[in-house]
């Protein structure tokens, strides 16, 4: 065999050596003929040779465990070459053990070093070493170390050793063991200075050499691995050498000095200096900052620019793709720009075939593992083309992130004064990273913007400028970044120039502009003006397809017609024309014509990240805005004209591509990025907004073609920004797109966004507005921008529209905003709204204009009303001043002209002077009128008042609307009723009373009006019966004071009952006629009831006073039960909403007629609106939650609270509430009960408690509530209800009803206990199967805290009885401890919950058990439930799952199942998840038998649990018996030998119940009868575990127990 071996080693040798050395071929041919020429006898003399070196070998270890203090000096350098000898074996078994044994002992012997350096002594000798500038004293194990690396280094270097003498070593060998060596030791190497000296002189000049030579890649490889170590570690204590080796690499990373991979090294070793920010930092600072030593860091990122341009076709240079057309696994949604390095990456099938493809692609630009980590391979793999820009580029991300990751957080700006609750600008500004990313969800809405209007600041604070940080610890580092941006940028620039115009797939197109990102906001941050708007504008260049600053590629576009629609066939194009400057996109694009390219998903990408650095440099970027806001308008310029272009598309009617979903993905992101740019407005300081809303003003004024009536430098001038701060020479401003705009003429969508985003802007800086005399709020700038654009007769009717409806919402934020502000800042936002308004208003009206602007203006005008009455509804009750300015705006419905000459001559208007301009305008206007006359009479003043009047008869005379007129004229109608006398009595409608109304004086008239209004009520038209009743009803609101007891009796009588009865007859006619549609007399009776109920509290008290009010009482009820009986939800509801009402007011007056409270109740028993359909509607909550409100009313009014009969009654009802409510519309009762929910838990408490049927009754029904939640529903809308927080609440009302009423001498406590705890044992058991759980306690955790409360000894004691009622609440008991005790884990959602859970259980557990041990063990207990709680306790302790055989079948005995026989396994068994859970149960077994006081009823639960703890500890002893023995040498599993010695020891320790077990012959014990009887099975285990002496160890403990105890 070893013949064998050596001929196949020579034979290899020979074909190797065949060219290169001829001689070694020559000495390996002549020692193949030696072989051959052997004798037979030979081969067995080889493999005993053979046998003796691996022997030797293996004795090492040994040697190194038990004599490691002796082996020093000779003799470990004779170890040293005994391992080198065998090492150059070549016989691999042979090398390989060597190699091992070498960095075995080397290891040792550096743990030596490390040993001796932390135990100092002064005992221990001292040896003399030599280091350059002398020697050293250093004790023998450290002499060792250094000999031994020195000779090691030596041989590597293929010089002679000092100690090792007669040593070979590979060189390749020698850096992968002086590597391996230093990676575990190398703190140890780096406190030496001897050591470090052997590796400055020795290991470094062969670095320094390899690197410098053409040499086998191998050993480059572990040059490189080794250079990045010591210069991760040893920086400092190695500069010199260390400058000279990172020098050679960046030389070479020259493609002339350097095969390509090489050039991968070096860059690979570069990524890994990269990836540690503060290494890079100490390298520039030792290096760079350093005069005399090499720039490395700065030469190495110039570098990067040759190497990103080296070969341009091989990146694709200007041949950009999008991410949807390399994104093939992410769905488009998720396009953003994230944070997403590959390392080490996709492989397919066709990657070889792949490397040459230009672009950069995680398919085909990366390798499956780094170059420096193939250690193995002899050869330098096959690389992908483009992998070496891969790393350039991951090189350029790394140096970014450092910076980011280490600047950034000495940004936020920390104070002692208290906070916003929202963070200050400079905080979030600060704190943001600027990674681009898929913003899916809204960040900024309205209401964020309102609520900062409550903040008493103007603007955020700017953010910390690290360079300030003088006093600070890492000022010197904060120091050496700035430094890095500042002599660094142009290079990263360069390259990332390079690379934004190069194909990128998604994955590194999002990483470069990361990278991007997070270097101009450093820069930013440092206030390095030059760097950061070179930045700004180069990723503005790339955002959008016109470079910046190319006025020959600045779109212009026609200007707009006269009438002020855009020209389609100018701005489209014509399908027709094939002209080749139409070929830019594709078809007739107005791209094309216009000379613009259309926005690719990568200029998308740019744009969101340009706005993402606004957002994160708002405050300190000044005059910078420009770049970010012209790039934005620009991008939306060519956005239109896209979408414009693919609505006419006939591409539009196909299916959209893949890149149309991820173009439209990254729009809407865009977009998203544009609302939190302008949110983040809403923090800024004062002069970066004003900033913003200058360029937006220029902007909107140029777009429009339009020219400023107004100086917008007074903003500027209030705050001294005339002048731009003076900026330094060293940081000049990069040109923007400031000259973009003055050249533009863009149509009506063009303006319409431009107008759209200040409106945005607007929106977010409400609370800048609701300062007074606030200059840097620019309220004057919108409001003018605003005005001019609406009221131009050269602006189209779209633009217009935008800019009227972005102003009037303006107004309705401003005054909604501040409700918190004093009554002074409100009424001044008021006024100030009011005078913008009627300037607008004045400013559309134009003489002379044409039909389309008059009819644009009409719309305006109309949205101006609307936007009154919204103010007025507002800030109406506050309005001191500016009521004129409200008369003027509601009367400018009519031509002023005519109206202010008519005042003029102090004539009375008249219609003929009256000229309205809209019926519409005249309806808006009365709008505000009437919300005034209701509202805000008392609020105007005096003077005002002829005004008001004034206005009042404008609305009268009015013909257009004759609606108006009539509700105004009944108005005057209302006023002057207390001098009319009205003689007619009812003669149509109503049949006449034995009544003389005509001595009543002033209710004559007011009855008789009564009657007129309800032969109205009855009319067809739904809009006439609703008016007719409103004046109705507000006539006795107002009038009914007046009104006497036998006027009010004779009102109801005559007017209201009959008028109930007539409107039932017209429900029930209605419901014949079987009409579908939703029906207007329900909402006519709706309206009469609720209206009606009102009227009779308000007379309550004067009519409870009359004999017959019983009567009336009674019949009122009746008719309510007659509405009741159509079975409408929303009728029921009205009605016991009125009646609910009508109780309160009795009880407040303290009317409680018997029969009127029986009546009462009858129509309560009667009309449960849980039997009604729901006929259409959505819902019957509100009903049945007025229907429960009205019973806790009526309660209130029974002097004895309810009956028996009645609460019999009153139980089902309240069921059926619960059980037929619908689900809540906009709502869940998951988290929170619904109001009918909540309403039926506090009714249950009003039934009597007085006998023990009721308390039964209702612990059935708290149980019922209880496990409502737990229940399967098969009805989709019963699905609906989890039912999840009643079941919550009804433990806790069942903990307090059980506490109150479960002491009582004669309360059936067992029983109570019983139904309690069954209803919470559900609970407990479905502790993961149930997945609808709120927020808060999980359900079966409070399930599990109530029945604890519930399980107390007092009431345990009451139930020790020997009848049924005790034995199911005992069995209910146990069911608890083995829910507790249960856990399904495969069911829970979230693993991270376990433990806690498990926590939790343990607790409830041991707290349940101290509770119920021993009273379990009382013989009036039945055995069968001992017997269940032990079984239980024994089911859950088990940790590991037993072999089925070892488990009795239900046929057999418990223990029979031991006796089996059946083969073991050898895989695997994992633990239970709650193996904690499973401890406490086997304590608890234990604790079953243990000997405590003898009492029966520990003997009784001993017995129980006897039986079931042999099977416990027999199961863990027979698995072992059977699984051992097949596992050979392979140990048991860690949680299996756990659970044995666990087991074993607490067998040892228990002392059992002598009466536990059954006496047996000739066994003595009193207290080991268990040992007995698992004798057989220790006995079997301990035969198994004859290679396990721990194991056996524990086991013949037991034995010794068994002896001790038997006397053996």
């Amino acid at each position: 065999m070893a013949a064998q071996i050596f001929t196949a080693e020579l034979s290899t040798l020979i074909q190797e050596s065949r060219r290169k050395t001829p001689d070694l071929r020559t000495a390996a041919e002549k020692s193949l003929s030696d072989l051959k020429a052997l004798p037979n006898t030979s081969e067995v003399q080889l493999a005993a040779a053979l046998e003796v070196q691996l022997k030797v070998l293996q004795a090492l270890p040994s040697l190194l465990q038990n004599y490691s203090s002796c082996l020093e000096g000779r003799l470990l350098v004779s170890a040293f070459q005994v391992c080198f000898l065998l090492h150059g074996s070549k016989t691999p078994v042979v090398s390989n053990t060597a190699a091992a044994s070498l960095q075995q002992l080397l290891a040792v012997t550096l743990e030596k070093v490390a040993d001796q350096d932390e135990n100092v002594s002064s005992d221990v000798p001292l040896v003399a070493v030599p280091i350059q500038d002398g020697s050293v004293s250093v004790t023998t194990a450290v002499a060792d170390a250094y000999y031994l690396l020195d000779d090691i280094c030596l041989l590597a270097s293929d010089k002679q050793p000092n100690a090792l003498h007669g040593s070979s070593l590979n060189a390749a060998f020698g850096l992968e063991l002086i590597e391996s060596t230093l990676v575990i030791h190398i703190d140890t190497v780096s406190k030496h200075v001897e050591q470090i000296y052997v590796l400055r002189n020795r290991l470094m000049p062969l670095i320094i050499q390899t690197l410098s030579e053409r040499v086998s890649f191998s050993l480059t490889v572990r040059s490189i691995r080794l250079l990045r170590l010591l210069t991760s570690r040893l920086l400092s204590a190695m500069g010199l050498e260390l400058e000279v080796a990172i020098d050679l690499v960046n030389r070479a990373l020259d493609p002339k000095a350097s095969p390509e991979w090489k050039r991968v090294l070096c860059l690979e070793f570069f990524r890994e200096v990269h990836g540690d920010p503060n290494l890079l930092r100490t390298i520039y600072a030792q290096y760079d900052e350093e005069d005399g030593r090499k720039c490395l860091v700065s030469d190495h990122l110039a570098i990067l620019v040759r190497l990103a341009a080296e070969k341009p076709a091989a990146i694709g240079l200007g041949q950009q793709i999008s991410d949807a057309e390399v994104q093939y696994s992410l769905p488009a949604e998720q396009i953003a720009v994230e944070s997403g390095g590959i390392a080490g990456t996709i492989a397919t099938s066709s990657f070889e075939m792949s490397l040459d493809k230009p672009g950069l692609n995680v398919q085909w630009s990366t390798v499956r593992t780094p170059c420096m980590d193939l250690i193995d391979k002899p050869e330098a793999p096959v690389l992908p083309m483009t992998y070496i820009y891969v790393l350039v580029l991951t090189c350029m991300n790394r140096f970014s992130e450092g910076l980011a990751r280490f600047l950034l957080p000495f940004t936020i700006a920390t104070d002692s004064t208290p906070k916003r609750k929202r963070a200050p600008a400079s905080n979030r500004h600060s704190q943001q990273n600027v990674e681009s990313k898929a913003d899916g969800e809204e960040t900024a809405r309205m209401d964020s913007a309102q609520s900062a209007a409550e903040s008493p600041q103007a603007g955020g604070n700017l953010p910390v400028n690290p360079l300030g940080l003088k006093d600070h610890e890492q000022y010197s580092q904060i120091c050496t970044s700035a430094s890095m941006v500042e002599h660094c940028w142009p290079a990263l620039l360069a390259t990332s120039s390079t690379f934004l115009n190069a194909s990128l797939d998604s994955e590194y197109l999002h990483m470069l502009i990361r990278s991007f990102q997070k270097f101009t906001q450093v820069a930013g941050l440092l206030d390095l003006a030059t760097p950061r708007d070179a930045f700004l504008t180069t990723l503005a260049n790339h955002a959008v397809s016109t470079p910046v600053g190319d006025p020959s590629r600045t779109p212009t576009l026609g200007t707009q017609k006269s009438s002020g629609v855009d020209d389609e066939e100018d701005l489209v194009g014509s399908e027709n024309d094939t002209s080749p400057a139409r070929g830019v996109s594709s078809g007739n694009s107005r791209e094309a014509k216009l000379g613009l390219t259309p926005m690719t998903t990568r200029n998308l990408l740019c744009l969101r990240a340009l706005l993402n650095l606004g957002i994160a440099l708002g405050p300190v970027l000044n005059g910078s805005w420009t770049i970010i806001l012209e790039t934005l308008h620009q991008a939306d310029c060519i956005l239109i004209a896209s979408d414009r272009h693919d609505s006419k598309s006939p591409r539009a009617q196909l299916e959209p591509t893949f890149d149309d979903h991820a173009l439209t993905a990254e729009k809407d992101a865009v977009e998203t990025a544009v609302r939190r740019l302008f949110q983040s407005t809403s923090d800024l300081p004062e002069q970066a907004y004003l900033e913003i809303l200058d360029c937006f003003s220029v902007l909107a004024y140029s777009v429009s073609g339009l020219t400023s009536q107004h100086d917008r430098g007074v903003h500027a001038t209030a705050l001294g920004m005339l002048s731009p701060p003076a900026v330094s020479p060293r940081h000049r401003r990069f040109p923007s797109l400031h000259s973009l705009h003055r050249n533009i003429s863009l149509a009506a969508k063009d303006s319409t966004r431009i107008l759209d985003r200040m409106g945005q802007i607007a929106q977010y800086n409400i609370r800048r507005f609701c300062r007074i005399q606030s200059p840097g709020s620019g309220w004057s700038t919108f409001v003018n921008v605003f005005i001019d654009h609406l009221s131009s007769p050269a602006i189209v009717a779209d633009v217009r529209m935008c800019a009227a409806r972005k102003l009037n919402d303006l107004f309705d934020r401003l005054v909604a905003s501040a409700t918190d502000a004093n009554r002074e800042t409100q009424e001044e936002n008021t006024t100030r709204c009011l005078d913008a308004l009627a300037t607008m208003i004045s400013s559309i009206w134009r003489p002379n204009a044409t039909k389309s602007f008059l009819s644009c203006s009409l719309e305006i005008h109309a949205m101006g009303l609307e936007t009154l009455t919204s103010i007025l509804e507002r800030r109406g009750e506050i309005l001191h001043s500016g009521w004129e300015v409200v008369f003027g705006i509601i009367t400018s419905a009519a031509n002023s002209t005519e109206q202010r000459a008519a005042k003029s001559a102090g004539k009375v208007l008249s219609p003929d002077t009256f000229a309205p301009k809209s019926p519409r305008l005249v309806r808006l206007s009365f709008a505000s009128l009437q919300l005034i006359c209701s509202d805000f009479l008392t609020v105007i003043p005096d003077r005002h008042f002829p005004t008001l009047l004034d206005t009042l008869s404008f609305f009268c005379s009015q013909n257009q609307d004759f609606n108006i007129s009539l509700t105004w004229k009944n108005k005057h109608f209302n006023g002057t009723l207390t001098e009319a006398h009205v003689v007619d009595t009812e003669r149509d409608l109503y049949e006449p009373v034995d009544v003389e109304l005509h001595s009543l004086s002033h209710p004559n008239a007011w009855i008789s009006l009564l009657l007129h209004l309800a032969q109205l009520l009855m009319d067809d038209r739904v809009e006439v019966r609703h008016s007719a009743l409103h004046t109705m009803l507000g006539i006795v609101d107002t009038s009914g004071d007046r009104l006497d007891t036998q006027a009010w009796m004779l009102c109801f009588q005559v007017v209201f009952l009959k008028l109930l009865s007539a409107t039932e007859g017209k429900l029930q006619r209605e419901t014949e006629a079987k009409v579908n549609e939703s029906s207007t007399w329900d909402d006519t009776a709706i309206l009469l009831v609720q209206r009606l109920s009102k009227i009779f509290i308000q007379a309550l008290g004067t009519l409870s006073a009359h004999q017959t009010f019983s009567n009336l009482w009674s019949q009122f009820l009746a008719r309510y039960a007659e509405l009741l009986g159509h079975g409408s939800l929303g009728l029921g509801r009205a009605v016991f909403a009125a009646l609910t009402e009508i109780l309160a007011e009795s009880e407040k007056r303290a009317i409680n007629h018997k029969l009127c409270l029986d009546s009462a109740w009858t129509v309560w028993r009667d009309n449960n609106p849980a039997h009604y359909d729901l006929c259409g509607a959505t819902s019957n909550h509100d009903a049945l939650a007025e229907y429960l409100q009205y019973i806790r009313q009526l309660h209130r009014l029974l002097d004895e609270g309810f009956d028996t009969d009645q609460a019999e009654a009153l139980m089902p009802n309240l069921r059926l509430c619960i059980t037929q409510s619908t689900p809540v519309t906009y709502g869940s009762d998951l988290d929170e009960m619904t109001t009918v929910q909540k309403l039926v838990l506090e009714n249950m408490k009003l039934i009597p408690t007085s006998s023990s049927e009721n308390l039964i009754k209702l612990a059935e029904e708290y149980a019922f509530l209880v496990s409502l939640a737990f229940q399967s529903r098969e009805d989709q809308i019963a699905k609906r209800k989890t039912y999840v927080a009643l079941s919550k609440a009804a433990m806790s009302v069942l903990e307090a009803f059980m506490r109150q009423y479960c002491v009582g001498p004669n309360t059936p406590t067992a029983h109570l206990l019983s139904l309690s705890l069954r209803a919470l044992e559900i609970a407990i058991s479905l502790k993961y199967k149930r997945h609808h759980e709120g927020k808060g306690i999980p359900t079966w955790r409070l399930a599990t805290s109530t029945a604890l409360s519930l399980i107390k000894p007092d009431l345990l004691d009451r139930c020790k009885k020997n009848d049924l009622s005790s034995h199911s609440m005992w069995a209910a008991t146990v069911g608890i401890s083995d829910s507790i005790a249960a856990a399904d884990t495969d069911d829970c959602e979230s693993i991270s919950v376990i433990s806690d859970d498990q926590a939790f259980d343990m607790e409830s557990f041991s707290q349940l058990v101290a509770t119920i041990i021993p009273s379990l063990g009382s013989p009036s207990i039945p055995d069968n439930i001992r017997r269940k709680y032990a079984e239980s306790v024994f089911q859950h302790s088990i940790i590991h799952e037993p072999h089925p055989d070892d488990l009795a079948r239900p046929d057999q005995e418990l223990l029979d199942g031991l006796r089996s026989q059946h083969v073991g396994r050898v895989q695997g068994l994992p633990p239970k998840r709650r193996s904690k859970m499973a401890y406490v149960l086997l304590d608890q077994l234990f604790d079953l038998i243990a000997v405590h006081d003898g009492s029966p009823e520990r003997v009784k639960l001993g017995q129980a649990a006897a039986p079931y703890l042999i099977l416990r500890a027999g199961l863990v002893l027979k698995a072992y018996v059977c699984d051992q023995p097949l596992r050979g040498r392979m140990p048991q599993p860690l949680s299996q030998k756990r659970e044995m010695h666990y087991v074993l020891k607490k067998l040892v320790d228990l002392d059992s119940e002598p009466k536990a077990f059954p006496d047996t012959l000739g066994v003595q014990s009193e207290c080991k009868k268990h040992l007995f009887l698992l004798f057989g099975l220790v006995t079997k285990a301990l035969k198994a575990a004859r290679r396990d002496g721990e194991m056996s160890a524990a086991l013949r403990r037991v034995l010794d127990a068994v002896g001790a105890d038997f006397g053996l």
